[in-house]
């Protein structure tokens, strides 16, 4: 008997069984069917043939109940190990199972049969030539279908279960190197030059693939283990379909992961160990490949290829075999990582990951885009990009630039930084959203883009932002309602069309507009941040800004160029604004406030619209002023005199707008402050609005006179107006001789003469209080009087005592009362 069956019950057996289970209890019958006292008999009774026939009707029934009729019962997997290491040729008829012992078995022989084929043990079986096995036709399930259209490609249904099964521990190994090994069938025509393997495998060990010439394909893998190609084998597997496998893919010289003809997923494989060329390619669809790629050889490379809509999507990393040399500067004989998209659409990450997929250096690795390829970042988090993107052959990747289309895709907080130079021309797209970030800031991190070819431009979307710390860059044909912001200390310039209408940043370094350059027109505005920042239009020509800010200590060099500033709302320019014959012109609605310094000698400023003002600490120097009605000059000329007027001119002085004056200092009467001055030959010409030669000008309550005949009409100034001192002083005059009139009754041309020199507010203080004293002192001194006149009244002559006493001088004349004819005799008896 085989191994591994089982021995089934013989008939005598089952027959014997069933009598015991119907006879008599108490009674035994004997193999003759005979009981115990009837065993000297010679033949049975008629009543020992019924219980005879009764037994054979129980067995019968037994039996149809045991073992129904026409059903085949499995007696597990056929080893097949002796046949195996005989080398003998084997024809499966059902499950087998090789037994391996350690060590490497090589099989010359060939499978074929129907039934499935088990490896397992702890050994290597190799095997040299193709075999052909098949499931039986009951365990046949998968249908195979088009897709249909120029390019079909195959469509694998309900895939059938594994013809062959390699067990955990044990190793399979297709081929010694030459071109047979294979276990297949192949029932399906060539689909678009495919030929599909409906023999699927199952690897929970190790399947070794050194096959060479050719393409093969092995169906449907799945399993947890390994399928390692060595590097010395020249034959490509194709994968192919949905492939449920989750262990480890070995690449040793190369493997197509899909291709044009067929379609891959493979989402859940652990790796891919990639020690040649692993060939993706996609046709009309979108292939995510999420594993991650480990390198440890010379030569590696992954190469990409797409047709029509078709797109690659790696969501994995590309890292050394050891993760820590990633990074590292490594001779490129040793270990060099390649990249080549070859007309292929790429994108790398799939905007829920920052793991970037080609963590690198420049030494240690290369990205060339050939055929107009395309390469796309999409993460959400800040990636660098340490290679070059180039278009050369292979290791010599910098000989060719590329021509390539590079996008940051329009994820939220997608930030790459390009931390070499680029060779590349074409298209670089910024996304909504994202940015793309030239140069680390750091020594040693500057990049760039290429410039020059037709096909070189930026489409900004997103942020741009320079970051180069010694690389001058120069950038071109920027579009897009993105932004722009200078951050390096290295000059960045920009050239062409530069159509983009986000803000324009400057925090560190120069920004500069190349001769030629269309200029910032479009931009929202220039913002100059940092004290180091400089705006350098010195070789752009005349320009056009929105609007223009700035702190204390950033610069605008004008050259010899005119900027035209159309600013809206309200911006301030604390900066210096330098160029010999440079001019600013504004135009706008808004205020534009200066509070630095601007030398612009030879230049003409013009005003032609809005507001220009001129804050605490401002001061122009120009050549000519031209100021249109309409517009509004605003002068602050500090809280105490100075030396220079605000604004100095040595050409041509045109006013016409409005004037505003938002602080003066206090002035001595007759004092004069300057507020234009213009040291050229023609004198000024016109007036600001409303405001004509002589007007009063009023400023925190203080008043001034406008004066535009200053140095033979060369200045503008303001005066305080002494008049009105005079007017003041001649009133005071005449009020004191008013007080000195009535004190002493002196003449009134006198009192008067004397009045004038006595201010007019010392009248009202002196003159009423002074009025009011004399006034009652003259009425004291007539009351008196008028006592005394009483008391000598009562003294007549009647009383002769009184008489005696008191005689009156002969001469002497009687009192006279107030309003007499002889007042004054009167005042003169009183004292």
């Amino acid at each position: 008997m085989e191994p591994g069956r089982t021995r089934l019950p013989t008939r005598r057996a089952t027959q014997r069984a069933a009598m015991t289970a119907i006879r008599p209890a108490g009674r035994c019958v004997s193999r003759h069917g005979t009981t115990a006292d009837q065993a000297t008999k010679k033949h049975f009774s008629p009543r020992a043939g019924n219980r005879l026939r009764a037994c054979a009707a129980a067995l019968a029934t037994c039996g149809a109940l045991l073992f129904p009729a026409g059903v085949a019962y499995a007696a597990g997997p056929a080893d097949i190990t002796t046949q195996v290491l005989a080398g003998s040729d084997i024809t499966l008829s059902g499950d087998s199972i090789i037994n391996l012992p350690g060590g490497t078995t090589t099989y010359n022989g060939a499978f074929s049969g129907q039934g499935t084929l088990t490896v397992a043990g702890t050994g290597t079986l190799v095997l040299t030539k193709d075999s052909s096995l098949t499931l039986p036709a009951a365990e046949q399930r998968q249908s195979v279908t088009t897709s249909g259209g120029n390019w079909p490609y195959p469509i694998i249904s309900d895939p059938d279960p594994p013809t062959v099964v390699v067990d955990s521990g044990a190793t399979l190994q297709y081929g010694d190197g030459g071109s047979a090994g294979v276990i297949g069938s192949y029932p399906y025509s060539s689909i678009s030059g495919l030929t599909l393997n409906r023999d699927n495998i199952k690897v929970d060990g190790t399947l070794v693939l050194d096959i060479s010439g050719g393409e093969y394909n092995l169906g449907t893998i799945s399993g947890s283990g390994e399928v390692i190609q060595p590097r010395s084998a020249w034959g490509t597997l194709d994968l192919a379909d949905d492939l449920p496998f989750t262990g480890t893919i070995g690449i040793g010289t190369g493997m197509n992961l899909g291709s044009a003809a067929f379609r891959l997923a493979l989402p859940d494989a652990a790796a891919i160990d990639n020690d040649g060329s692993a060939i993706i390619s996609a046709r009309n669809y979108t292939l995510v490949i999420p594993e991650n790629f480990y390198e440890a050889n010379y030569g590696t490379d992954i190469n990409f290829h797409t047709w029509q809509a078709g797109l690659i999507e790696m969501t994995g990393v590309d890292h050394y075999t050891d993760p820590s040399l990633d990074t590292s500067t490594i001779a490129h004989t040793v270990n060099f990582r390649g990249i080549n998209i070859e007309g292929a659409n790429v994108q790398w990450g799939d905007g829920s990951t920052d793991r970037f997929f080609l963590p690198a250096t420049p030494s240690d690795s290369y990205i060339n885009i050939h055929k107009d390829g395309s390469l796309a970042f999409d993460y959400d988090g800040p990636v660098t990009l340490d290679t070059p993107i180039s278009g050369g052959i292979y290791h010599n990747s910098l000989s060719t630039p590329a021509n390539a289309s590079i996008t940051i895709s329009p994820t939220s907080g997608n930030a790459v930084t390009f931390a070499v130079p680029m060779n590349y021309h074409g298209t670089t797209t910024i996304g909504q959203g994202a940015a793309l970030l030239l140069g680390t800031g750091q020594a040693g991190g500057d990049s760039s883009l290429l410039t020059g070819a037709s096909n070189d431009a930026v489409v900004d979307d997103g942020v741009l932002t320079v970051r180069n710390t010694t690389t001058s860059v120069t950038l071109g044909d920027i579009s897009g309602p993105g932004s722009l912001t200078q951050a390096g200390s290295a000059t960045t310039t920009l050239v062409g069309a530069t159509a983009y209408t986000g803000a324009t940043t400057i925090s560190a370094g120069s920004l500069a507009l190349g001769q030629g350059a269309d200029g910032l027109s479009a931009s929202s505005g220039v913002s100059l941040t940092a004290p180091s920042a400089v705006f350098d239009l010195s070789r752009a020509g005349d320009q056009t800004i929105r609007q223009l800010s700035g702190v204390a200590g950033s610069t605008l060099r004008l050259g010899g160029n005119t900027l035209t500033i159309a600013t809206s709302g309200a911006t301030a320019f604390a900066g210096s604004i330098t160029g010999s014959g440079a001019g600013v012109t504004t135009t706008g609605t808004g205020t534009l406030t200066l509070t630095g310094q601007a030398d612009t000698p030879g230049g003409t400023w013009r005003l032609n619209q809005g507001s220009l003002v001129l804050g605490a600490g401002a001061a122009l120097h120009l050549g000519s002023l031209i100021q249109a009605p309409g517009s509004t000059l605003s002068l602050n000329a500090g809280s105490s005199p100075q030396a220079d007027a605000p604004i100095e001119a040595d050409g041509t002085i045109q006013l016409g707008g409005t004037l505003t004056i938002t602080e003066a200092p206090q002035l001595a009467p007759g004092q004069r402050l300057t507020l234009i001055q213009d040291t050229g030959a023609s004198a000024i010409t016109g007036t600001f609005a409303g405001l004509p030669q002589g007007a009063n000008v009023t400023v925190d309550g203080h008043s001034y006179k406008i004066d535009y005949s200053a140095d033979g009409g060369h200045d503008v100034d303001l005066t305080a107006p002494a008049a009105a001192a005079s007017a003041a002083a001649s009133s005071a005059k005449k009020s004191d001789a008013a007080v000195a009139a009535g004190a002493a009754g002196a003449s009134a041309h006198g009192a008067l003469q004397h009045a004038q020199a006595v201010p007019l507010t010392l009248v009202a203080f002196v003159a009423v209080p002074a009025v009011l004293l004399v006034g009652a002192a003259i009425v004291f001194l007539l009351l008196a009087a008028r006592r005394r006149s009483g008391r000598r009244a009562r003294r007549t002559p009647s009383d002769p005592s009184s008489a005696e006493s008191n005689p009156a001088p002969a001469t002497e004349t009687p009192p006279t009362w107030p309003g007499s004819n002889d007042d004054t005799v009167f005042i003169q008896r009183i004292r």
